[in-house]
């Protein structure tokens, strides 16, 4: 929740830091309609330009209730590779500012 990453920027990280992870996202990703990746797009997108306190409570609401975010109802695993708890996303967010925060190329695998 602490970054000044983008989700560009963390993705790209992830793909290098933890590829297999990366893959495998991916992989979920494009088994997704195109309405559903531009969905998860905006919606990362819409998160990482919180602050910390906003990030926080998205956080906490997602967490306590599960009828909260709706994406989650088209895709249970939108948002895992921005926050899983093994990890990934902190090996990502040691490097992510190494990597250009517009580069739209890393959702295409």
């Amino acid at each position: 929740l602490h970054t000044p990453c983008t989700a560009e920027q963390i993705l790209a990280a992830t793909r290098d830091t933890n590829p297999v992870y990366y893959e495998r996202y991916m992989i979920d990703y494009n088994n997704k309609s195109p309405e559903v990746h531009r969905a998860v797009q905006d919606r990362i997108h819409w998160f990482f330009a919180m602050d910390y306190a906003g990030r926080r409570q998205y956080s906490e609401d997602t967490a306590t209730n599960a009828f909260y975010e709706q994406l989650s109802w088209n895709w249970p695993n939108w948002a895992k590779i921005f926050f899983n708890n093994k990890g990934v996303v902190a090996a990502s967010t040691k490097v992510c500012m190494n990597y250009p925060p517009d580069d739209m190329s890393v959702w295409v695998w």
